[in-house]
């Protein structure tokens, strides 16, 4: 046995969670699926996480059946105490032009910022449908959302809609 490991590990302890993020920001998607495969667990950091290695490899399809999974509620009161905070305001529009759903999750954060989590969610299914030239269901699903500036959402829905308009 190494040093500082236990013999009851279930593989889900916060430092495999640690390393999962780590490998993830350093873009190595096969050793985070290794990690979350022999887990087997189905938490919602977990799927999301897995989602992103399937998505990062082409395997859209993949990707949304682990992000369907995934039961997070709409956050209906999603009005934060510091949007009247200007400083805040030009944050949150800056970082909703990045790509920051492609980072990986924890299950702290899940919990500190649900609705951001389920946002998280419809953009990634969104980019996954967009690859498979599902528009409908692009329409769909990133419609809801896209009152909130999400760079990839505006860009998906003009996507979906120049495609459909060379069709008619």
């Amino acid at each position: 046995m190494l040093l500082g490991s236990t013999a009851n590990n279930n593989g889900n302890s916060k430092g495999t969670e640690s390393l999962v993020l780590q490998l993830i920001s350093q873009q190595r998607y096969a050793e985070v699926y290794e990690l979350l495969n022999d887990q087997q667990t189905t938490s919602t950091a977990s799927l999301y996480n897995m989602a992103l290695c399937l998505h990062w490899s082409g395997n859209y399809q993949e990707a949304l059946n682990r992000l369907d999974i995934i039961r997070l509620a709409p956050q209906l009161n999603n009005e934060n105490k510091l949007n009247a905070n200007h400083d805040y305001k030009q944050i949150r529009n800056k970082q909703n032009s990045t790509d920051d759903y492609l980072q990986g999750i924890s299950e702290a954060y899940i919990k500190s910022f649900p609705g951001l989590v389920y946002d998280a969610v419809i953009r990634l299914k969104t980019d996954c449908w967009l690859q498979l030239g599902n528009h409908p269901k692009v329409r769909a699903i990133a419609t809801p959302i896209a009152h909130k500036g999400y760079k990839n959402i505006t860009d998906a829905l003009e996507l979906a809609n120049t495609a459909d308009d060379k069709r008619i």
